[in-house]
């Protein structure tokens, strides 16, 4: 009889978790559903497409799309135009590449010059807004009383990487490295200090990250220094007009920042348990590491290749050759995730050593 009682308090609590986290969900919807009035960017709703027009396209390289021209009709949702509707063209491509279809009910972004106004960019605030409310609701759920925690800890580490990009911007280049060396650290630190808390095997983890990094990066720096940056095209780093080589690195630092510290954390953790000698506990943290290590590099290896997906697709449709495309498309990361495992490799037998060596459950200093 109590297990059936408890059972039911179970299923009411969860029913009540689900109801409550369904209705935060669609409050905020509906929220920045509604929230036109606080841009000053005009922001228009689609009521009507009417008329469309279709047209076939060939390329020289024999690569067939259609072009789609959509007439439009949109309300005005904000500025001092509100509740009038316009008319506006919209084109795009089937393949959607560069452009996308509208289509009724969807919000959109316009300019306004005195031509009229004309299709800027969709808005995306409601779609994005529900995924991360959905991403915290789960978090709360199933992290409990440590969601807070790591909200925190991702909050405070992204407020300072837009300081340290602001602070970048306002040096004008002069010591970059030393911003980047800086922020790696400071990442480390806080997500440590956070998530594992003020104990010796912090100190571990947040040591052994920041050192097998720093090698990782030293030692790709050095390679590709001695071999002249021979076959890696710095110029195809993306959003870059100056200094990629800083920004090629320092997309290395944060890729594999949270992986290194994701391994640290598993070794350090474990050999701390242990009431065994020092031999016993590094020969337990190589173990570990070599049975987490293969994973983590296949992750950032395809975290890597995914943001250069698309684009290798377009380049072979455009009659490039594999070995071309994988050089200038592919080639940084390569290049990437094979320095990003330089830090994961490194990283076991640094953790196992200082975990080894820093006292542990039962022993003595």
């Amino acid at each position: 009889m109590k297990g059936l009682v408890f059972v039911h308090k179970a299923n009411k609590k969860y029913i009540s978790i689900i109801v409550g986290s369904l209705l935060i969900l669609a409050a905020v919807i509906f929220g920045l559903r509604h929230d036109a009035g606080l841009y000053s960017t005009p922001v228009a709703q689609v009521t009507a497409i009417t008329k469309t027009t279709s047209t076939a396209e060939t390329d020289s390289f024999n690569n067939h799309d259609r072009r789609i021209v959509q007439h439009v009709r949109v309300r005005l949702l904000n500025t001092k135009r509100r509740g009038q509707t316009v008319v506006l063209r919209n084109t795009y491509v089937k393949s959607q590449a560069l452009d996308f279809p509208l289509r009724s009910g969807q919000q959109v972004f316009l300019t306004h010059s005195k031509d009229g106004y004309q299709l800027n960019d969709t808005k995306r605030d409601t779609l994005l807004g529900g995924l991360l409310v959905v991403t915290v609701l789960l978090l709360i759920i199933f992290a409990g009383k440590h969601a807070l925690v790591t909200l925190i800890s991702i909050t405070l580490n992204a407020a300072i990487f837009f300081w340290g990009v602001h602070h970048e911007l306002a040096l004008q280049g002069k010591g970059p490295w030393l911003l980047v060396g800086g922020l790696a650290l400071v990442f480390t630190v806080l997500t440590v200090l956070f998530v594992i808390g003020v104990r010796p095997v912090a100190v571990c983890i947040a040591l052994s990250t920041v050192l097998a990094t720093a090698l990782s990066v030293a030692l790709g720096y050095g390679i590709m220094t001695g071999t002249g940056y021979h076959g890696i095209h710095l110029e195809t780093v993306k959003y870059v007009t100056q200094q990629p080589q800083l920004i090629f690195f320092f997309q290395i630092v944060i890729g594999s920042l949270g992986a290194v510290l994701d391994e640290t954390s598993d070794i350090s953790v474990a050999i701390f348990q242990l009431p065994a000698s020092r031999k016993e506990r590094f020969m337990a943290g190589m173990a570990i590491g070599r049975s987490v290590m293969g994973p983590l590099i296949a992750v950032l290896f395809m975290i890597f290749m995914a943001d250069t997906f698309v684009e290798t697709i377009l380049w072979l449709r455009n009659n490039n050759t594999i070995a071309y495309t994988v050089s200038w498309v592919m080639g940084l990361g390569f290049t990437q995730s094979l320095i990003s495992a330089f830090g994961i490799v490194l990283a076991v037998p640094l953790t196992s050593g200082l975990a080894a060596l820093l006292p542990g459950r039962g022993q003595e200093a």
